[in-house]
């Protein structure tokens, strides 16, 4: 996959830098498709915080990038901005957020790629570039929680989401993501949504991280965190048996004895600290586990359904479909992984 990162002056460059290290990192010896990564800018130099500066291409190497990722800013005052008595907000803006101003040449290169089929995907306030293209209106989107009434005040058409890590509208081909870590999960997500989910927690173990936070959990407690540390040692084994397990028929019941828990405190911690009811949870757990065998095993659909605990070919497709967006044999034939002879 070839990936273009537009890149302007002020940028987060925790944000840059955790993009590169998802695409351009080499982990072709682990299996890992590489992909071909374009620092790109309408300046040829940009300087992001903390004075890091970065040599980059034209725009014109935008041509040919099948996705194009916008980092964030780290304080949007920071970017050249104009404040007008003719905008619908000059007199609703919160202190410390500018109204953001994107280059004419920066919005037109996103419009133009995303018209020739590009992916789009910002990181942090990177959706205020996107929203200002025009590429966010009528979608589900996200930014940093603390920008998240400011990007609604400036784009009333733009369905904001506070509560969720990442968006992804797959028709019109536009990942966006809350702050900082959440582009993390965003960037894996797209490696999982091009290679599959092997080659994408083959990334995350790599990173010391866990494939495993999903775009509808909650931003202000992230489960990678709680799961394993604010959640205590009793919850965090339970999890990590289960996963050890997912042939078994787990009942609410069995998940509360292991964690030493009453069936109302497994629920109640899970809501709180995980994002998903235990249910819900142990079916996200199972279809990603299917999503490995289908890569990587020559198991057929209805073994890999008993492996994982759904029991039949039929209830494997019924959770495994609304999760992935398309059928488990449709996804083996995208993601599977040449089997030795």
């Amino acid at each position: 996959m070839i990936v273009g990162l537009l890149l302007a002056d002020a940028m987060r460059s925790f944000d840059v830098g955790a993009a590169l290290e998802v695409f351009a990192y080499d982990r072709t010896v682990s299996g890992v498709p590489r992909d071909d990564v374009r620092l790109v800018s309408t300046t040829g130099h940009v300087t992001l915080d903390h004075g890091l500066g970065l040599a980059t291409g034209p725009l014109q190497a935008l041509a040919g990038c099948e996705l194009v990722v916008v980092p964030g800013f780290a304080n949007l005052d920071a970017y050249p901005s104009t404040v007008t008595p003719a905008s619908p907000y000059a007199g609703q803006r919160r202190p410390g957020w500018a109204d953001l101003v994107v280059p004419s040449d920066l919005a037109a290169a996103l419009v133009e790629s995303h018209s020739g089929g590009a992916e789009i995907a910002s990181v942090c306030t990177g959706a205020f570039v996107l929203a200002k293209a025009g590429l966010l209106d009528g979608l589900e989107a996200t930014t940093h929680w603390g920008a998240c009434q400011t990007l609604a005040e400036q784009h009333p058409r733009v369905r904001v989401r506070p509560d969720v890590l990442y968006t992804h509208d797959a028709a019109r081909q536009v990942w966006t993501s809350a702050g900082v870590t959440a582009g993390i999960d965003l960037c894996i997500a797209i490696k999982a949504n091009r290679h599959g989910a092997a080659a994408a927690a083959t990334v995350a173990r790599s990173m010391v991280l866990p494939a495993a936070r999903h775009g509808g959990q909650a931003q202000y407690i992230p489960p990678r965190f709680t799961e394993q540390e604010t959640a205590g040692a009793d919850l965090a084994a339970l999890c990590e048996e289960v996963r050890q397990d997912l042939g078994r028929a787990w009942t609410l019941a069995d998940m509360a004895e292991t964690g030493h828990l009453s069936i109302r405190s497994l629920q109640r911690r899970f809501a709180e600290q995980v994002g998903l009811s235990p249910s819900a949870w142990l079916i996200r757990e199972r279809v990603r586990a299917a999503q490995e065998l289908l890569e990587s095993s020559a198991l057929d659909v209805s073994q890999v359904a008993s492996r994982v605990g759904f029991g039949s070919a039929d209830l494997l497709r019924k959770h495994f479909c609304p999760l992935v967006g398309t059928t488990p044999t449709r996804y083996r034939t995208a993601f599977s992984l040449p089997q030795s002879t």
